[in-house]
């Protein structure tokens, strides 16, 4: 976030280590799973959003499910992470179902957001290109809007450095918390809590609302989804492997990072492929959506099929060798994004919730599909995503 190199971007290896190892613990599976169900942060954000959609439905009120996701999102990372929620769940509360809706009403972090999605558009430039465009375009497109929404984003951050600084624990347990005691200043360690902010909110949004778009279109794989759900709670530790499938398929389709991740053939011999010898110092790269969209590995590429990553015999035939080898919604290797357990499980307990309680039964998506922008970030065309409920 500005001139402090983050987590994401840092490309010293000493300088992102330390930072990484000392945020690590957070996002061990059992840590992220420790703050599921009612009485964890992440199990309490969800089940306020199943209720808002539960609200909405009983009302017949179209919704923008991206909205209500990314408002789910921020309030999952924020809580979890930096142990105080943003509110982008209860900001708009005062409003109407119906006022809720309108463009001005939306997650107030959303212009912040869009903002930093911006860079994408000149990403894969050349650095010395890159600094010289991007300031102008940033430029061009400043609004009164994007101003505020930068300066609440640095009011919530600024909260949360005070609050560390008048707590009288020193549990060193928060993301921020761990960057301080690791001996990060507390400057970085503002920009870095930002940089998190915008890394898991926005992603985890974009993967979630696509897994729910396809879900409402496919009443089929609700049922079935359902009964595997039913079934677990009559019967706990049962596996649950349809739901792998429909979160799995959901990612394959959502694609946190669409575009190509490149890296730079490092010292020595340099880097065969095939026939070709890439000489170090050559920059290479691979796209998720070159890759989750080959129709060799991938029959069907652009359908939602959950069941082609089924192995029980049930997979309709879809089921092709190299599945997992081609799907990396989180990056790969070392770099691979860090908070990948947190997404997966907010996204696999939200789509619990949401077909346990119905709240998409008698719903119908206003777009036949998903046009995806294949940014650095998957930018959703059109920031919305709306349904609304034709029966019960």
């Amino acid at each position: 976030m500005g001139p402090i190199a983050s987590i994401f971007s840092a490309r010293d290896t000493g300088y992102r280590d330390l930072r990484a190892k000392a945020v690590a613990p957070l996002f061990s599976p059992a840590q992220v799973r420790s703050e599921g169900g009612p009485n964890g942060v992440i199990g309490r954000c969800v089940a306020e959003f199943v209720d808002q959609i539960s609200e909405l439905r009983q009302a017949r009120v179209r919704t923008d499910i991206l909205d209500l996701s990314a408002r789910l999102s921020i309030d999952v990372i924020t809580a979890y992470l930096l142990g105080k929620r943003y509110g982008g769940l209860s900001e708009n509360k005062h409003l109407t179902l119906e006022e809720r809706q309108r463009e001005s009403a939306k997650l107030s972090a959303n212009h912040w957001v869009h903002a930093v999605v911006s860079w994408a558009r000149f990403s894969l430039l050349p650095n010395r290109i890159f600094r010289l465009v991007y300031p102008i375009y940033q430029h061009m497109n400043s609004s009164d809007e994007v101003t505020e929404s930068f300066a609440k984003i640095n009011r919530y951050a600024q909260e949360v450095m005070r609050a560390v600084a008048a707590a009288k624990s020193k549990k060193h347990y928060y993301y921020h918390e761990r960057l301080l005691q690791a001996g990060v200043s507390s400057e970085e360690t503002t920009a870095q809590s930002q940089a998190i902010i915008f890394a898991g909110a926005d992603s985890t949004a974009v993967m979630l609302v696509t897994t729910l778009f396809h879900l409402v279109q496919n009443g089929a794989a609700r049922a079935r989804l359902q009964c595997e759900i039913r079934d677990a709670q009559s019967r706990p530790g049962r596996d649950m492997p349809f739901l792998r499938a429909v979160v799995k398929e959901g990612l394959r389709l959502g694609m946190a990072n669409p575009t190509r991740l490149t890296r730079v053939v490092p010292k020595g011999p340099g880097l065969r492929v095939g026939d070709i010898l890439l000489p170090p110092g050559t920059i290479v790269g691979c796209a998720a959506y070159n890759l989750h969209h080959n129709a060799e590995v991938f029959p069907e590429p652009f359908a939602f099929r959950p069941e082609r990553w089924l192995d029980d015999g049930t997979d309709c035939g879809l089921r092709r060798p190299g599945m997992e080898k081609s799907m990396m919604p989180f990056g790969a290797g070392s770099r691979a994004c860090i908070g990948k357990n947190l997404a997966v499980h907010e996204i696999q307990e939200t789509v619990t919730a949401v077909i346990d309680t119905e709240v998409l039964e008698g719903a119908r998506t206003c777009q036949n599909k998903i046009e995806l922008t294949e940014w650095f970030n998957g930018d959703i065309k059109g920031h919305r995503l709306d349904i609304e409920w034709t029966h019960e």
